[in-house]
């Protein structure tokens, strides 16, 4: 048996088309509850207009998300090693919205000073009602107990008003 091998072009493209096999493998329907995107994303303010609000210009506005039972909501937020930044302070009625997973859509590289990661949160609809979801743009440096918001010094909210029904 005679080996021949095939012209560069045409093996690059084997290599290709090989190489995207296991991506379609798993883009299946049924994939995890983490994968789906929610029905209504919105984002958090970036921390320059949040700095902006802190330094006394007008306050955010409520968000207002209208689901049917079942549906979801995600809210991006970056979060950095900087001595400002967003905190979830309210997470709303757990009898009208179910907290997910947070899903982390980007990261840093490794030793890059001040590079925040996006992360978004998410909550389903499990009830008829409204609640409200609400972070805080804190000062971290003035915090009491690391990690929880009502200890820190508030400089800015964002309430997202969500009604289910």
């Amino acid at each position: 048996m005679t080996v021949r091998s095939l012209p560069r072009p045409l093996a690059l493209a084997a290599v290709a088309l090989l190489a995207l096999v296991p991506v379609a493998g798993c883009s299946s329907s049924g994939g995890s509850s983490a994968d789906k995107q929610p029905d209504t994303v919105l984002a958090l303010p970036a921390d320059l207009e949040a700095e902006a609000v802190a330094g006394g210009k007008p306050a955010f506005e409520p968000a207002d998300v209208h689901l049917a039972v079942g549906g979801s909501v995600g809210v991006s937020l970056t979060s950095a090693p900087l001595p400002h930044g967003w905190q979830l302070s309210g997470e709303g009625d757990p009898a009208v919205l179910r907290r997910g997973t947070d899903a982390k859509l980007s990261s840093c590289p490794p030793d890059s000073a001040g590079c925040g990661h996006t992360v978004r949160q998410s909550w389903t609809a499990t009830a008829t009602g409204s609640t409200t979801l609400s972070w805080h743009y804190v000062d971290r440096a003035s915090c009491r107990e690391p990690g929880n918001a009502a200890s820190c010094k508030v400089l800015a909210v964002k309430d997202v008003r969500v009604t289910v029904g």
